[in-house]
């Protein structure tokens, strides 16, 4: 019963959509969709291209909305490259400036096109303040490494003047 509400559920999320979109995750070749401070959106399609896109978004569950009038337009699928050949080259839109470890509610708005709603949570950020900064132990191998190296070290330096005092005493 439960799986047949969530599909249905996800229906009626994309039944007022004209078009799809959602948060660009590692899945889908970039670092990192969802950063402390900004969120990383799929482009609307192709067949909307040069329109001018409007984003609305709001913080979840409250009332603060935000709608940024044309952010951009809409770029083509390919572009010819150098040689003169055709390259899909499409990448997101970075949101910015929103609030570590919140939840936001995204819509591309395109003329009457509209997206569908997509839910994304920034990461939250780590205080400054609470990073360790101290050196950690060392372990028995480095311990070992530094031992070695000192030797030889010192062997080298022990060579070096029994090489240097050697070469005088010849003239």
């Amino acid at each position: 019963m439960l799986t047949v509400l969530l599909f249905v559920g996800a229906l009626l999320e994309h039944t007022n959509a004209d078009f799809l979109t959602n948060v660009l995750k590692e899945e889908d070749g970039v670092v990192s969709g969802v950063l402390t401070d900004s969120v990383l959106l799929r482009l609307p399609p192709c067949s909307l291209q040069g329109q001018n896109v409007s984003l609305k978004y709001t913080i979840n569950n409250t009332m603060d909305s935000w709608t940024l009038e044309n952010i951009f337009k809409v770029p083509s699928c390919e572009t010819t490259t150098d040689a003169g050949s055709l390259v899909s080259r499409r990448i997101g839109y970075k949101v910015s400036g929103l609030a570590s470890g919140t939840t936001y509610s995204f819509q591309f708005q395109i003329g009457s096109n509209q997206s569908n709603i997509v839910l994304a949570t920034t990461k939250a950020g780590q205080d400054y303040g609470e990073i360790d900064i101290g050196l950690p132990a060392r372990s028995g191998a480095m311990i070992v490494i530094t031992v070695i190296l000192s030797v030889a070290m010192f062997i080298l330096m022990v060579a070096l003047t029994v090489t240097i005092v050697l070469s005088n005493d010849d003239d």
